[in-house]
């Protein structure tokens, strides 16, 4: 039976993979013909950024709290440098490769940002935040590289304010009929072009041919997996769009055992073509209200159950735990916020 967790060999395809396609990002090298160039990279960046804009611009219109907020798994953080630049909010950026995020000093130029989030090197499953610290949280594109949602989620709703929000989107929902002979990557061959027009690359081949090849993940989830992994909040407003242009499912949480599951002939086509999920889930209101300060007041040491504040000494570049004395150094402006067991494996 398959862990639910990614495993150290996954983390260390993430980081070995990212390392050289930041460099291709960055036009100093070309590994992965497969993969964008920096200019076919800069024209998805800004496409993601036009999306998102509409996202965050319904979610501010639906009253949510957006203040402090944490983007997961942001790669350069495009998400993130749009909430500071075009929304004046504060908060954080996080993705486990270093050279990811490392490329958001290249693209907040090119993207004609200013302002950077604060950016964390850290695994997803040991977020280095206080309990309870921060109202909202936002994740795109991101869960299918592991292998349940679920326990990602549980770790995002420990961090999560009493009331607050985490915003999923862009995540793939399974489809049934798929041969799936072969991978593919984001630039198609000459011959998966062909069969692309003739409507037969999607019923035989799945995406993801680069990243599946450096141990990465590249996950689908029926809606059986997503209604479990998104019971654990107290409210779900929910979204499948049938692939790839519709329609789109309203869901909303209730007392049903098959929630999610839309009605049967729309079912028949989300099982048939696959599809995508949005979601907006709210954890359960308490009495308990995290106050803080400054942003750095919610930060928390990883090697210490998040329970210990993590004090900044700007002088030296480092957060300090004064529980059990770690020091987590900054590289060009990211710190690295990893146990000291993950940054032995990952960054030795």
């Amino acid at each position: 039976m398959s862990s639910s967790i990614q495993s150290i060999k996954n983390k260390i395809g993430e980081v070995t993979f990212r390392k050289k396609l930041a460099l291709q990002f960055e036009g100093k090298a070309s590994f992965y013909p497969g993969e964008p160039t920096k200019t076919e990279y800069k024209t998805i960046l800004k496409e993601r950024i036009k999306a998102y804009t509409q996202y965050f611009q319904r979610l501010k219109d639906s009253n949510i709290t957006l203040a402090p907020y944490l983007e997961l798994g942001g790669g350069v953080g495009q998400g993130a440098m749009l909430l500071e630049n075009r929304f004046n909010i504060r908060g954080f950026t996080c993705d486990i490769s270093y050279e990811t995020i490392r490329l958001s000093n290249k693209y907040l130029k090119l993207l004609e940002f200013k302002k950077m989030p604060i950016r964390i090197c850290c695994d997803i499953y040991n977020l280095p935040f206080q309990t309870s610290s921060i109202p909202f949280i936002f994740i795109f594109q991101t869960l299918h590289h592991l292998p349940d949602p679920k326990p990602v989620l549980a770790e995002a709703k420990r961090v999560l304010s009493p009331g607050g929000y985490i915003y999923v989107n862009e995540e793939p929902v399974s489809q049934a009929v798929n041969l799936n002979l072969w991978r593919r990557d984001r630039n198609l061959r000459w011959f998966e072009k062909i069969l692309k027009a003739a409507i037969v690359l999607h019923f035989i081949s799945r995406i993801g041919k680069s990243e599946v090849e450096h141990n990465i993940l590249e996950e689908t989830f029926s809606l059986n997996a997503w209604e479990r992994a998104l019971n654990i909040f107290s409210s779900v407003d929910a979204n499948l769009i049938v692939f790839p242009f519709g329609p789109t499912i309203q869901r909303k949480k209730n007392s049903h055992k098959r929630w999610l599951a839309p009605p049967l002939l729309q079912n028949a086509m989300l099982q048939i073509l696959g599809g995508g999920i949005e979601a907006l889930c709210q954890k359960e209101n308490s009495k308990r209200q995290y106050k803080h300060d400054k942003l750095f007041d919610l930060l928390a040491c990883p090697n210490c159950s998040h329970k210990p504040t993590l004090y900044y000494q700007r002088s030296k570049g480092v957060l300090f735990c004064n529980s059990c004395k770690s020091k987590f150094k900054e590289r060009n402006g990211i710190f690295m916020l990893l146990s000291t067991s993950q940054q032995k494996s990952l960054y030795p």
